[in-house]
């Protein structure tokens, strides 16, 4: 790679450039437009547009010059300059229904495969939080309304248990201006060792509040300053890394604009935005804006609510020479989830799940005068949250005994009342760093390829510093205490996050965008790099190549290939050492009015999981877009690996302990003598990197040509993926017989695999002169099944020593000799019996005065497909009926 770069340097770069000079003007007024940012949409050369709306650019290049022109509440646009042509003038129109074209859906880029969601895409639903709008794209379905449980998402997969999308949504990388939110240092979770979901500690009524290990909660991300999402579920580019699953860039607002208030409301939902930009001067802008969410799942009892505070503060300014670009950006949040008691029900759980927090970052753009580097980026963030989730319980049941010991041996136990409250309290302080330089530099060769080249360093870091997971009722332990009867069981202890180190990633990236018109309408586009990646000292290499080629001005095939991976969260390494409780003698010992007496043994083993390794990923996709003169056609067909994924993994364990008799006489308060050693033999959970999965699917987009004479824009989309999902996690169950020698049937995990193929229509009917549009949009689930095959015979068991021992292929089915431990468990096979349908509606009216107001509606047919299982029916999981509306004023 050096000697490509050296050769290019030295032997084919031609030095001569070539200057393009232009005004921008406000379409409606006619008015210069300054602060236009002005971007080569090949080299990623830009510049700025003055106070008068005049600005000057020099590219490397002298043909198929495009610019892309961009300011906050202008409709974005690329134009195209002609062969010889030194100036330009471009009319830039206000973004609003007024436009003669909206996009109301997501766009494909003409480059690869990304999919790009403009202010008129977000609008297109009504968008409480991030997660509304990507549901607009392939393969995703509208979901029943809820903000009463986290979100989140994940692209061109059909997984469908917690585990495996749970692992895979993970993988999925946010970026906010070149910022990565990271969900590494998310450690709310009560019992992370355990192999379900993390985040159920602190649900409640079948609902999920909190989101370690499973990606970001996107009921956090509002959408009222979002400019623009550009979503990539192929290849990403070099520069961005810690991700398996598929890459978000965000974009917000910055620039001077109007006073803009709106107020939403479905069911028991409303939200409040309030958003301005202010033009100090022609080279500095600041934007803010705040954000207000209430969410009821049931307004009837309030029982469950969710809120949402948010502010946002960006400020934007430039040099004289427009040189300098720099944007500083400051967010605040504040989230509650918030469980309250059930008057009809003594048991039910309390729960609160709060989250507050800031985040700062600044991305610095600079073109130093000096020909061999174009531009110097600088992108730096900083995020501080505090997290705070406590659940009560009442508790009604025998008598127990628990301990809060944390060394090794026998301890004197609390005996704890039949009848007392619980409460369990996580406090975790996430904190995150990130920092990344890039320069720039594009060279044209003599035979006019253009390679656009970047180099890039970047760091960052992940700790929290919270008190951790405590346990509280009168100085007790007793969320988790010992079984009734004295039976052994994992032992809870408070866990202080100060015990966990910050672990780091350092990254670099080097990467060449090429392009080259061979002859008219045969192009070109090649984007290689290879990424160097070290997560916490797990190095790796990672290609990546996206490709496209241009055949005429009706073909375009496109290629791609990537390595990627995925840093294992704090929650994940750092779980504590696992404890396990054994009451002594016959359990708790007590003479009434003279004493209550027991004794714990507690055996502990470690913890935490610092051999987890980064989840690795491997993508590869090839496709095909078609402009015909009635319709624009793109086919992507794909095919991801997961490998190393992160799952819980049962791990036998052996102790030696001591043998303890008790001591009991009369009133006497007991007392108990060490009479011996034995051996102990039990099952520990941990997690490990035994998750691995594949996804292969086609998916294509097809826009078509405006019907004007009918004012009706028609686009469509349709996927099919097929997955599989195999864990090598062995499962472990315990023996019938408790005098056998076989103590635990040893079996692997099956794999399961599921198949989607959905479709959607987008109907909009704009009238332009009006503001008026009208957007009906329809989703078809055409298929649908899932496969779990039938577990077979017990490879082999574990004896009394927890010895593994394997069971000869011809035995395994041997029910006289092993059928206490055989559980073969039996398949399972879903499929769709009919195609589902539904049907969502947005009216929407822009008023000249600055008012306009949208009305929406979920499933405004009011579908309730039916089918038939085990005798009862049952409603398929379709978004239910449910609508509101949206108000909107600028001034």
């Amino acid at each position: 790679m050096r000697y490509i770069i050296i050769f290019l340097l030295f032997t084919q770069t031609i030095f001569s450039q070539k200057t393009i000079s232009g005004t921008i003007l406000s379409k409606e007024t006619s008015t210069s437009l300054s602060g236009v940012f002005v971007r080569d949409t090949k080299t990623e050369n830009w510049t700025i547009s003055d106070k008068d709306g005049n600005f000057t650019i020099t590219l490397p290049y002298f043909q198929d010059i495009e610019l892309n022109f961009s300011i906050l509440g202008k409709k974005e646009i690329n134009q195209s300059l002609k062969d010889g042509q030194n100036s330009i003038t471009v009319y830039l129109e206000d973004n609003t229904l007024h436009l003669k074209e909206v996009m109301v859906t997501a766009n494909k880029e003409r480059k690869y495969s990304e999919l790009t969601l403009g202010t008129n895409a977000i609008n297109n639903v009504q968008a409480f939080s991030l997660d509304d709008v990507l549901q607009q794209l392939p393969g995703q379905k509208t979901a029943d309304f809820t903000l009463n449980e986290y979100k989140n998402i994940v692209f061109r997969t059909a997984s469908d248990g917690n585990s495996s999308k749970g692992s895979k949504a993970f993988g999925t990388s946010f970026v906010i201006n070149d910022i990565p939110i990271s969900n590494n240092e998310n450690m709310q979770a009560l019992s992370p060792n355990t192999p379900t979901l993390a985040g159920n500690d602190y649900g409640i009524r079948n609902k999920v509040f909190n989101n370690p290990n499973v990606g970001v909660d996107l009921r956090e991300i509002p959408t009222n300053t979002i400019e623009e999402i550009k979503v990539i579920q192929g290849i990403p580019s070099a520069k961005y890394g810690d991700l398996t699953s598929g890459l978000v860039l965000i974009t917000t607002k910055v620039g001077n604009s109007p006073y803009r208030v709106s107020a939403s409301i479905r069911d028991a939902t409303s939200e409040l935005n309030l958003t301005k930009g202010i033009k100090l001067d022609s080279r500095n802008s600041m934007n803010f804006g705040i954000n207000y969410l209430d969410s009821k799942a049931d307004p009837r009892d309030n029982l469950l609510n969710y809120q949402r505070i948010s502010g946002s503060f960006a400020w934007k300014t430039t040099d004289k020479l427009s040189k300098i670009k720099n944007t500083l950006n400051l967010s605040v949040r504040s989230n509650l989830d918030d469980a309250k008691h059930d008057p009809d029900n003594i048991t039910a759980d309390v729960v609160k799940n709060e989250k507050q927090g800031f985040s700062i970052s600044n991305n610095l753009m600079w073109k130093p005068s000096n020909i061999w580097l174009d531009g110097i980026n600088i992108n730096s963030g900083f995020s501080y949250d505090r997290q705070f989730s406590r659940k009560e319980r009442w508790i009604n049941r025998s008598l127990t005994a628990a301990t809060d010991s944390k060394e090794e041996g026998i301890h004197e136990a609390f005996v704890i009342p039949s009848q007392y409250t619980s409460m369990s309290t996580v406090e975790g302080i996430p904190i995150s760093t990130f920092v990344n330089l890039e320069t720039t530099k594009t060279l044209t060769t003599t035979t006019n390829w253009v390679h656009s080249i970047s180099f890039g360093l970047s760091g960052r870091s992940s700790s929290n510093k919270g008190e951790g997971r405590k346990s509280s009722a009168t100085g007790l332990i007793n969320f988790y205490v010992l079984a009734e009867g004295g039976d052994s069981k994992l032992g809870y202890r408070d866990y202080d996050f100060n015990r966990t180190r910050t672990e780091t990633q350092f990254s670099g990236y080097l990467e060449d965008r090429v392009y080259k018109k061979f002859e008219k309408d045969k192009i070109l586009n090649i984007d290689y790099g290879i990424r160097y990646e070290n997560q916490s000292g797990n190095v790796s290499l990672q290609p990546r190549i996206n490709s496209s080629y241009s055949l005429n001005k009706t073909f375009r095939v496109r290629g791609g290939f990537g390595l990627s991976s995925k840093a294992p969260s704090l929650n994940q390494l750092y779980t504590g050492e696992r404890y396990l409780d054994r009451l002594l003698g016959s359990g708790i010992y007590s003479y009434p009015g003279v004493y209550q007496k027991a004794w714990i043994l507690t055996v502990v083993s470690p913890g935490d999981n610092l051999n987890l390794k980064p989840s690795k990923s491997l993508k590869t996709e090839g496709g095909i877009d078609i402009d015909l003169p009635f319709a624009n056609i793109n086919l992507t067909g794909y095919y991801n690996k997961l490998t190393n994924g992160f799952t819980g993994q049962q791990v036998p364990v052996s102790k030696e302990i001591p043998q303890a008799n008790v001591i009991t006489n009369g009133t006497e308060i007991p007392t108990y003598e060490i009479v011996g050693t034995a051996k102990l033999y039990y099952l520990t959970n941990s997690i490990q990197n035994n998750t691995n999965s594949e996804d292969m699917g086609i998916e294509t987009i097809i826009n078509f040509r405006k019907i004007k004479a009918l004012n009706l824009d028609v686009s469509m989309n349709a996927s099919y993926v097929k997955t599989n999902d195999n864990s090598k996690s062995i499962n472990y169950y315990a023996s019938t017989n408790l005098l056998s020698a076989e103590k635990y049937g040893v079996f692997p995990s099956m794999p399961t695999t599921n198949e989607n193929f959905t479709a959607s229509f987008n109907f909009s009917y704009h009238i332009p002169k009006a503001g008026l549009l009208l957007s009906l949009r329809s989703e078809h689930t055409i298929l649908r099944t899932s496969y779990i095959p039938t577990s077979e015979f017990p490879n082999g068991y574990l004896d009394a020593t927890l010895t593994y021992h394997e069971i000869p292929q011809e035995e395994r089915s041997d029910l006289q000799k092993y059928g206490h431990i055989i559980r073969t468990i039996k398949g399972t096979q879903t499929k769709l019996e009919d195609v589902l349908h539904n049907f969502h509606l947005r009216i929407s009216k822009d008023f000249l005065n600055g008012f306009s107001v949208s009305f929406y509606s979920t499933n405004f047919l009011n579908l309730k497909p039916y089918y038939d299982k085990d005798n009862l029916r049952t409603m398929y999981d379709i978004a239910n009926f449910s609508f509101g509306t949206r108000l909107n004023y600028q001034f």
